[in-house]
């Protein structure tokens, strides 16, 4: 795949086979709970992927099928409030976004529909029961699975070979998610000479004591781990890096896009695509318990080029090579 199309996946919606129905369905209701606010540079992939993706399979926004929208900032407190709202008006079927987001939506209710996207260790986290049957009202999709750690560590290496010193962001308050990102890190950490370890943090001014004081150690290195959390706070995250000229690895090609300097990812577009078909399916009468959580198909290398120059660092060809989209 050529790196222009590969940007295209990333930064816009993923062409959808058209699929034709002799009947237009009924109208029904959808619920949409996204963990970022409107700011972030993935709410409008999200939105547009799955409104052209619906549409492609028979279903019309503000047709037959109304939409509620809801962006939880990143506030987990605002999401439990938003997917109460979501509920009130008695929708068929609830997409959510990420392992916040479903939280809140599986709080809510044990009888609507949800289909989820970017969630992490569905089966650990509670979510589902097991990934083949579900049972229950959730399904969808899983992005990464806690073993990403040593590619997001690897990919860290080779960006900048001194480092051997790495602290990953993420919040603690889903402590299963926590503590499996923490031993993989300890685990995958020394095999590639750098001692490693989970910090939690919650909002700006612990995401800045984090990162100031991970970057005044020497031959240090940042993973910023996937969550609503390090989402929505991208921009301050990649201005205090490149301030403080300490490299970094990040879970979304969205924050590279932003300025970050590397990342291994997934396209949120094409997660967003098969989600759309699991909505259909679920709204024509399927059990969503019956439908199979799914990983991501496709891992994508991105890095910015730019970012990596400000901070000094060569890119080796090799990494040249294998990289997947390159931003300059």
């Amino acid at each position: 795949m050529r790196r222009r199309d590969v940007l295209a996946s990333l930064g816009g919606a993923a062409a959808w086979p058209a699929t034709g129905y002799a009947q237009t369905p009924a109208r029904r209701r959808l619920g949409i709970l996204l963990v970022y606010g409107e700011s972030h540079p993935d709410v409008p992939i999200i939105v547009d992927t799955l409104k052209d993706s619906l549409g492609r399979l028979g279903w019309t926004w503000g047709q037959n099928l109304t939409v509620d929208l809801r962006l939880g900032d990143g506030d987990a407190e605002k999401m439990r409030r938003q997917a109460s709202e979501l509920l009130a008006a008695k929708p068929d079927l609830i997409f959510s976004q990420g392992v916040v987001g479903t939280t809140a939506v599986k709080q809510a209710t044990t009888t609507t529909p949800v289909v989820f996207i970017q969630v992490q260790d569905p089966v650990g986290g509670g979510f589902v029961t097991s990934l083949a049957r579900p049972g229950g009202n959730l399904t969808g999709f899983s992005n990464f699975d806690y073993t990403f750690v040593g590619k997001w560590l690897q990919l860290l290496k080779e960006l900048s070979p001194s480092v051997t010193r790495a602290r990953a962001i993420i919040n603690p308050d889903y402590p299963t998610r926590f503590a499996g990102y923490a031993a993989e890190l300890a685990r995958t950490g020394p095999g590639l000479g750098i001692r490693a370890e989970a910090s939690g943090v919650h909002d700006a001014a612990e995401i800045e004591q984090a990162i100031t004081t991970l970057a005044a150690e020497p031959q240090a290195g940042l993973i910023v781990l996937p969550d609503a959390i390090t989402g929505v706070y991208s921009r301050q995250i990649i201005d205090l890096t490149a301030k403080l000229r300490l490299p970094a690895v990040y879970a979304y090609a969205a924050q590279v896009q932003l300025g970050g300097l590397a990342a291994y990812t997934t396209s949120v577009a094409r997660d967003v695509q098969q989600a759309a078909g699991y909505i259909d399916r679920i709204l024509r009468g399927a059990a969503v318990g019956d439908l199979p959580v799914q990983a991501s198909e496709r891992f994508l290398t991105v890095i910015n080029l730019k970012t990596a120059a400000a901070l000094g660092l060569t890119i080796t060809p090799s990494l040249l090579a294998k990289a997947d989209a390159l931003i300059e």
